[in-house]
Formats: C-alpha cells, sequence, structure tokens
C-alpha cells in the first residue's frame, strides 16, 4: 500500500491541476462570450441608427443642407450615445478575443475560429476603410495584440498571423517617407509598427523587426519621445541579443536602462529585460 500513496497523490494532484486549467479556461471562454455579445448588441444599435441617418440624407439629397432639420437632429440625439457605447465595448472585446486565441493550442478547432474572427477585425474589412476611422480601428488591433508579443513563447504560427495584421499602412509608410528625407511628420500613432517590428522578432523574422525598430527609433529621436526611444532601444536590445550580436545588444540594452532611469520599467518591459538577460548569457558561453 505505501507504493501506492505517490502515484494516487500524483494523480489526484494532476487532475485537480486540470480541472483548475479547465476551470480558468471555461472563465476565459464565458467573460469573451458576454463582451463579445455586448459589443455586438452596440455595434447592432449603432448600425441601426446610422441606416436612419442614411435615409435621411437620402430624403433631403436635393436640399441645400440635407444634415440638418429636425428629423435630422432627433436622430441625432440617438445616434451620440450610441456611437459612444460601441466605442467603449470595443476595445474589452477585442482584448478578450486575442487573448483567448493565444491561450489555445494552434491545433484546436475554436482556435481557428478565433483566428478567423481575429482577421475580421482588420480595417480593410471596415467600410469606413479609407477615413481616419481605419488607422483607430488598426491601433485597438495592434494594441490588443501587444502583450501576447512580449511573451518569449509565443508559436511561429500566430506570430506569422500577428506580422500579416500588423502590417503598417500606407500612413505609416508616407511617414517613413518624409522622415526619410528629414521632413517633420509626428506619428499619430506608434503601436500597430512597433507591434508588427516585434511580431517580426517572434516570427524569426529579424532583419525585418530591425528595420521597422530603426524608423521608429528615428522618429522617437525626432520628436524627442523619451519614453518611447526607451522602449524601442529596449526592442533593439532584445532583436540584436537573439541575432548573436553581443556588441550591438549591449549598447541599445544600456541605452534603455539609463535614459530616464527614474522612470520605472512596466510589466512587459520587465519581461524583455529577462529575456534579454538570459540571452546575452547563452552568448558569454
Amino acid at each position: 500500500m505505501k507504493m501506492m500513496v505517490p502515484s494516487v497523490c500524483l494523480s489526484v494532484g494532476l487532475l485537480c491541476f486540470a480541472q483548475a486549467n479547465e476551470s480558468e479556461s471555461d472563465h476565459g471562454k464565458g467573460q469573451l462570450d458576454q463582451l463579445r455579445k455586448d459589443y455586438l448588441a452596440d455595434k447592432a444599435a449603432l448600425d441601426q441608427i446610422n441606416q436612419a441617418k442614411e435615409k435621411i440624407r437620402e430624403k433631403n439629397k436635393d436640399q441645400k443642407m440635407p444634415n440638418s432639420g429636425p428629423e435630422w437632429k432627433k436622430v441625432l440625439q440617438v445616434w451620440l450615445p450610441l456611437w459612444q457605447k460601441e466605442k467603449a465595448s470595443y476595445p474589452p472585446y477585442l482584448n478578450a478575443l486575442v487573448a483567448a486565441y493565444c491561450e489555445l493550442p494552434s491545433t484546436d478547432k475554436k482556435a481557428v475560429e478565433l483566428k478567423n474572427e481575429i482577421a475580421q477585425q482588420h480595417p480593410e474589412h471596415s467600410k469606413n476603410s479609407l477615413t481616419v476611422s481605419y488607422y483607430e480601428r488598426h491601433s485597438l488591433l495592434a494594441n490588443a495584440i501587444m502583450p501576447n508579443l512580449y511573451n518569449h513563447d509565443l508559436d511561429k504560427e500566430r506570430a506569422d498571423f500577428f506580422v500579416k495584421i500588423l502590417k503598417p499602412s500606407f500612413n505609416t509608410k508616407m511617414e517613413d517617407f518624409l522622415h526619410f528625407f528629414k521632413l517633420p511628420a509626428e506619428p499619430n500613432d506608434w503601436s500597430v509598427q512597433t507591434g508588427y517590428s516585434l511580431a517580426n522578432l517572434r516570427a524569426g523574422n529579424l532583419s525585418t523587426a530591425r528595420k521597422e525598430n530603426k524608423k521608429l527609433v528615428k522618429k522617437a529621436s525626432k520628436f524627442d519621445k523619451i519614453n518611447e526611444l526607451k522602449k524601442f532601444h529596449l526592442h533593439r536590445a532584445l532583436i540584436e541579443a537573439l541575432d548573436g550580436n553581443q556588441k550591438e545588444a549591449r549598447k541599445f540594452f544600456t541605452q534603455a536602462t539609463e535614459t530616464n532611469p527614474s522612470e520605472k520599467l512596466n510589466e512587459p518591459s520587465q519581461k524583455l529585460v529577462q529575456e534579454i538577460e538570459q540571452a546575452l548569457a547563452k552568448l558569454i558561453k
């Protein structure tokens, strides 16, 4: 009987661990389901009022000011709170969606479904893709993906997927073009290009990750964005360390830690510090 005790204890322990993981997974799924439900309800209500606005525009198209009058004013009063509600419910849903996708095994059927759902959030699927909402939506997608790019064990399949949907738009490319010719053009947003660089890093595309990082460092230096520069130097240190460039890695690591030292690194950046130190330690051996 004594020989069986450890085996029984191990079995019970594994069962408890599995049940805990399953419970946590079920909780995450339940949270995503509720956030999705809330967002889709808000989106449906907003779509309905937008259709009402279009009908009024169509009816008044021959008037000098079709977006006016009592009927338009009334529908606009309803539209504003619905727009604010939809705008507020989208990021929590998007964050939960990406987190749930990253937690599942890539072979899981549910992971494939969530991947397709994330792909549909790309602004190219928005009818307003030529307006500023394109860049806002792409930024929200990048911010939802970003925390997962700080995980060193992110698998290549997911990293490749994130590379694809975080590819910078024409707007970012134009900013880089202007900077190449030393023309001032402060970025409206850093998240998409930052996410794209990190996603390439996790996918093993170190040359592309470095190329994008150089652009970010140049822009952050130009506009004296100290905290952004600190973050980009840290990213560069990891790129160089993983590429075996010990001297360059240490240079950028020092720049990152000595820039604005009173500013404490956030948790994601602290994870990168540990990863950089481990990568550098391997280069010494």
